[in-house]
């Protein structure tokens, strides 16, 4: 089994990647309700700008296009629907091991668990959509 696909387009999995950053982007602004409720409920000033943890997400994003790419290869998909399903397949995992892990636990307030796994969810739909239409 091989972890590269030919029909895989590494623009593709870069356009994933990069709707991934936007969509957490505006998913954790202040200009979208999820956002303003995630600030609230992390207590964090309405002047503060992002710190060095971002420095990661672009990478996270990176591998996030990478596995759905690999799931999507690796199921025989074609087309945006099934890029979605493969970008949705991959959320379901990943959204069941941050909720059985300290990882949703951390902030034990149930709205943070729907923003944060409401954006697993729409994000990797996004990015297996794309994958799927530029592969």
């Amino acid at each position: 089994m091989s972890f590269v696909y030919p029909h895989l387009s590494v623009v593709a999995l870069l356009a994933g990647a990069l709707a991934q950053f936007v969509i957490g982007f505006l998913w954790y602004s202040p200009y979208l309700p999820t956002g303003k409720s995630w600030i609230a409920q992390m207590g964090i000033p309405a002047d503060a700008k992002p710190g060095l943890e971002m420095i990661g997400f672009p990478i996270g994003s990176i591998l996030a296009a990478w596995a759905v790419g690999m799931v999507y290869g690796w199921s025989g998909a074609s087309g945006p629907m099934d890029g979605a399903l493969a970008g949705l397949t991959v959320a379901a995992a990943v959204a069941a091991q941050a909720i059985t892990s300290g990882v949703a636990h951390a902030t034990r307030v149930p709205p943070m668990y729907a923003i944060n796994l409401g954006y697993v969810v729409v994000s990797y739909a996004v990015t297996g959509a794309l994958i799927g239409l530029l592969s």
